[in-house]
């Protein structure tokens, strides 16, 4: 009886160890594939991902590693006018309807926006969200343990 109850939890274990590496390699490797809904601004947008067959879901996504000028929440006019610059120039770069590849996907702090890696297929390689805004002066670089980004007290140093 002692022999078949330690098979029974080394068994129990083994399973656990397994699915907890299992959880561990999926949370540090995720990767869907979704369309463009919308352009939210210019550091958010929302995608319909096929989680399983037949079943789509629409998520805010929040593109990692950038911060963009705000439209909605904006604290002056220059940031505003800046925002919308930005959405605008993620509106030409992000068609509704094309396909992101969404990596590195978790949680946002808002509910029901989470956190991921953006990319477009551009007839020849994946092209990051991030990159791409950045470049082209956009949003800035930016992470959660950053400051807030001071777009009011910029443009008096524009």
């Amino acid at each position: 009886m002692k022999t078949l109850r330690t098979f029974t939890l080394s068994s129990i274990l083994v399973l656990i160890a397994l699915q907890t590496s299992a959880e561990a390699e999926f949370q540090e490797y995720p990767e869907y594939a979704g369309e463009v809904v919308r352009i939210i601004d210019g550091d958010t947008l929302e995608v319909a991902v096929s989680i399983w067959p037949g079943i789509v879901a629409t998520q805010s996504i929040r593109v990692r590693g950038i911060q963009a000028p705000e439209v909605r929440r904006s604290g002056c006019d220059e940031e505003k006018s800046w925002g919308n610059e930005a959405s605008a120039q993620a509106e030409r770069l992000y068609d509704l309807g094309s396909t992101v590849r969404l990596q590195n996907v978790t949680l946002g702090s808002f509910a029901g926006r989470v956190v991921a890696d953006v990319y477009r297929w551009r007839s020849d390689r994946w092209l990051s969200f991030a990159d791409e805004m950045v470049e082209r002066n956009m949003a800035v670089e930016w992470y959660p343990d950053m400051p807030k980004v001071p777009w009011c007290l910029l443009s008096k140093t524009r």
